[in-house]
């Protein structure tokens, strides 16, 4: 079976939504599939757009480029210039990956397919709505975007849950004592609750002076980080695990809305205990006074405090939450995603 998945743009850095792509094109190609990857050049920057052109050119450089994630040999990456029925390849499935990729679906020749990994309130919501209400299947990553596509007519909808690669995410083989250190994704993306994040450690720091942060994000440090946090820029893999989750006794997600929530699920799987919002997708997984704590924006400093100074809770929570991580797994989900594409791919044949 041929499939196209349709990314919007080449990321310049790790991405959860990319590399949930990416980890479908792999796993999909070891089940026998020809799998090709299409992303639009960059827009609007002359410089980016010539580097995507630059890239683009070959598949070792494309590669080269996609440093923090390994790509499968048999995966086919492209970059097209404009992102139109008629520059994707032949393929039998064509997956939208986006609400923005979603529009292309009507118009391709192959089985139109849309993956759908966040419930995009930020967008604009009409033309968000528009797209999600197209008749054809969907994967949905959680319970919660699942709903929400239901809400909006859509029947036939699939939750497949993301995986994890266990042998990047795991548990330092001696693990060292952590102290009052906190792991936080940085973001300003509006759903990131970047400014609830801080606000929230900044409270906990008035109650324990010797709270140490390890802020990680994709771009620069943002202007307004408070002085006293640390900033990772641009960790993935290995890296992230040594320099953030073995390094912090709590992760922290004080975003508004997840579809699934990657650093939460990371930080499970590498022993650091989570305390996190109630925003849609994390709640798969999480658990409140199980494997996590969950609580809404105005109650995270207090979780936050009572899981870095409760020991027993903390292990508890981090021991749960392991055995949770552990049965996330890639594998498992492209069987699943493709046993959905071959119920529907048949009946169009």
């Amino acid at each position: 079976m041929r499939i196209t998945f349709v990314l919007p743009v080449f990321p310049r850095g790790p991405i959860g939504g990319f590399r949930v792509v990416y980890e479908y094109a792999n796993r999909l190609t070891a089940l026998g599939c020809e799998v090709t990857v299409v992303h639009e050049r960059w827009k609007g920057d002359v410089r980016e757009a010539m580097r995507d052109l630059w890239h683009g050119r070959s598949q070792p450089r494309l590669r080269s480029a996609l440093s923090w994630f390994e790509i499968d040999p048999g995966v086919r990456l492209v970059i097209v210039p404009e992102l139109e029925p008629h520059a994707l390849p032949p393929a039998d499935v064509t997956f939208a990956t986006h609400w923005k990729t979603g529009r292309l679906l009507p118009h391709v020749q192959s089985r139109p397919f849309h993956l759908v990994q966040a419930y995009d309130t930020w967008d604009d919501i009409e033309e968000v709505h528009e797209v999600l209400k197209l008749d054809v299947p969907k994967v949905a990553v959680s319970t919660y975007v699942a709903g929400k596509l239901e809400d909006l007519g859509n029947q036939h909808v699939a939750v497949v849950p993301n995986g994890l690669d266990h042998d990047t995410f795991r548990p330092p083989a001696e693990d060292r004592p952590r102290g009052h250190s906190v792991s936080l994704l940085v973001s300003k993306h509006p759903a990131k609750g970047f400014a609830t994040g801080v606000a929230a450690l900044s409270e906990v720091r008035r109650t324990i002076p010797d709270l140490t942060v390890n802020a990680f994000g994709v771009g620069p440090r943002p202007d307004d980080l408070p002085e006293w946090m640390t900033y990772h820029h641009g960790l993935s893999g290995e890296k992230l695990v040594d320099q953030v989750y073995h390094r912090s006794a709590v992760h922290l997600c004080s975003s508004a809305s997840e579809g699934w929530g990657f650093p939460v699920a990371e930080a499970m799987a590498c022993g650091t205990a989570v305390v996190s919002t109630r925003n849609g997708g994390v709640e798969d997984f999480c658990s409140h006074n199980e494997n996590a704590l969950l609580a809404d924006s105005t109650g995270l400093a207090e979780a936050v405090t009572r899981m870095l100074e409760d020991e027993a809770l903390r292990t508890r929570c981090v021991q749960a939450a392991y055995l949770t991580a552990s049965r996330m797994d890639w594998s498992a989900s492209a069987r699943s995603l493709i046993s959905f594409i071959r119920a529907f791919h048949s009946t169009a044949s």
